[in-house]
């Protein structure tokens, strides 16, 4: 997030959402401004993966990076991403920011149900089954803390 805030402010929305809501990268492709208010980030079964409308929660530290302001949906992503990968040196892997988001909200909130819930899942299955990482409680509550 430093390095989007400092080098491609534009790109901190898309970022965001992604490592703080858990917004799907082909998700974010398709959400406006106009699809996030006060109650959460809305994601219409038309812009949804499994067709299935969600209510994400927005978290305290979210509504700090939304503040900024910025490009949603970003142009020419992949490649202002990759300059921001390279520029932060943090490794980025499949769906990292999906995963961490996972992880992180079911360590600080210890609810497999809501974190399935925000995730968009029917079950807890998924979330076991693909995103869960052994994350502490102390480390949750870092990265929850993590602000503009």
């Amino acid at each position: 997030m430093a390095a989007a805030t400092s080098q491609d402010p534009g790109m901190v929305p898309y970022l965001a959402l992604g490592i703080f809501a858990g917004v799907r990268p082909e998700e974010l492709m398709r959400l406006g401004w106009e699809d996030i208010t006060t109650h959460g980030v809305s994601i219409n079964g038309h812009k949804a993966k499994t067709r299935q409308r969600r209510l994400i929660t927005i978290s305290e530290n979210l509504k700090g990076w939304l503040s900024l302001g910025g490009d949603l949906p970003p142009k020419s992503r992949r490649r202002r991403l990759e300059a921001l990968r390279q520029a932060s040196g943090v490794p980025w892997g499949h769906d990292i920011m999906r995963h961490s988001f996972a992880s992180y909200h079911l360590a600080y909130h210890g609810s497999p149900d809501r974190t399935a819930h925000e995730l968009g899942h029917r079950d807890t299955q998924m979330l076991y089954r693909h995103y869960r990482q052994l994350v502490t409680r102390e480390a949750a509550k870092a990265f929850w803390a993590i602000r503009p």
